[in-house]
């Protein structure tokens, strides 16, 4: 048979699926009774947000694509299990990012999300974000084993303090993947030891945008980081590590808040692909921001592009009004407006 006949059969196929596939609205409603039914007979609440937005794809005749699992201003108890398995059971395909804020998350949810993330039909969630859900190690030793096999692009793991073990379990399991882009373990309780730890995962991964914020890496743990992106090409874009007491009052530092300084410097001075770099409330002291100040002149003596890097006030304020004024994004290649002429 030759070719083009082949090819008109597979689009009358497709035209024939698509028109058996019922519209948006109702796909969406079945998820709504089912997620409402799923609840029925627990100690648990329908979330007002997803009921909301599930109620606004069905009179716009819509997908739903986000779900963001709270308890509302009453902050009710919700259950992402019940959530789950009501996606589960209508075979809702459509969902791509999954949210919960300040709701407990047990063992039992992680174990059911898992085990839908690690089906074919959705491998295509795109976001996870569980911010300070009292995860348990159980659990996100659970998670992780999952994050391999789908196509995750952005994990938040926020204000859930699993320390530096919990960072161990997430560099096994996310060594080689090659989808996550976006890592974000703010307030974790990380400390020296994850440093070298996140430094691994930046080499095995394909990570571009890693945010470290609020924990204690101090001088040691942030000049083993940093160390290895100067050493290695790691497309890092951007790198949040404000408030990890880089400053001379951490205990148990071999270096200080200058010799990291030196480190940063090295690595401000020849990466290629740095857009931002947060350091901020750390009392880093003049003498290293003078180090800081010189990276970033010796990138504009270099001819690389501008690097916005922020760090603490509370150093001399010619080299903070230095830092600043380096670290603007350079307003050139803007197109002039065309002035009309006078008739």
């Amino acid at each position: 048979m030759p070719p083009n006949v082949k090819k008109k059969k597979k689009k009358t196929k497709s035209k024939i699926s698509a028109a058996l596939d019922p519209p948006p609205s109702v796909q969406v409603k079945a998820l709504l009774k089912a997620y409402q039914a799923s609840v029925y007979g627990h100690s648990t609440y329908v979330s007002p947000t997803i009921e909301e937005d599930l109620k606004h794809g069905i009179e716009k005749n819509q997908f739903v694509s986000k779900f963001i699992l709270s308890g509302g201003a009453n902050n009710r108890p919700v259950s992402l299990s019940c959530l789950v398995h009501a996606i589960r059971a209508v075979c809702y395909m459509k969902i791509r990012e999954i949210y919960c804020w300040r709701t407990p998350i047990s063992d039992s949810d992680i174990i059911d999300m898992a085990l839908m993330l690690e089906t074919p039909c959705w491998k295509n969630v795109s976001t996870i974000e569980l911010i300070d859900t009292g995860l348990s190690d159980f659990a996100l030793g659970r998670l992780s084993r999952t994050l391999p096999v789908g196509r995750l692009k952005k994990l938040v793991l926020d204000y859930n303090r699993f320390g530096d073990e919990g960072m161990a379990n997430l560099l096994v399991c996310l060594t080689g993947n090659t989808e996550l882009q976006h890592l974000s373990v703010n307030y974790c309780g990380l400390t020296i030891p994850s440093g070298a730890l996140i430094a691994e995962l930046l080499t095995k991964s394909t990570i571009v945008h890693l945010e470290v914020t609020g924990n204690a890496l101090q001088c040691d743990g942030t000049a083993q980081l940093v160390d290895v992106l100067c050493t290695q090409d790691i497309p890092l874009k951007s790198l949040l590590i404000a408030d990890n007491g880089i400053d001379p009052h951490g205990k148990g530092n071999q270096r200080g808040p200058f010799m990291t300084a030196k480190v940063i410097r090295r690595w401000l001075t020849c990466t290629q692909y740095l857009e931002l770099c947060d350091l901020r409330d750390n009392d880093i002291g003049d003498l290293a921001a003078r180090e800081l100040m010189d990276g970033l002149t010796d990138r504009v003596t270099a001819g690389l592009k501008n690097i916005q890097l922020l760090v603490t006030c509370r150093i001399d304020a010619a080299i903070y009004k230095t830092i600043q004024s380096l670290g603007k994004k350079s307003k050139g290649g803007s197109k002039k407006k065309k002035k009309r002429k006078k008739k």
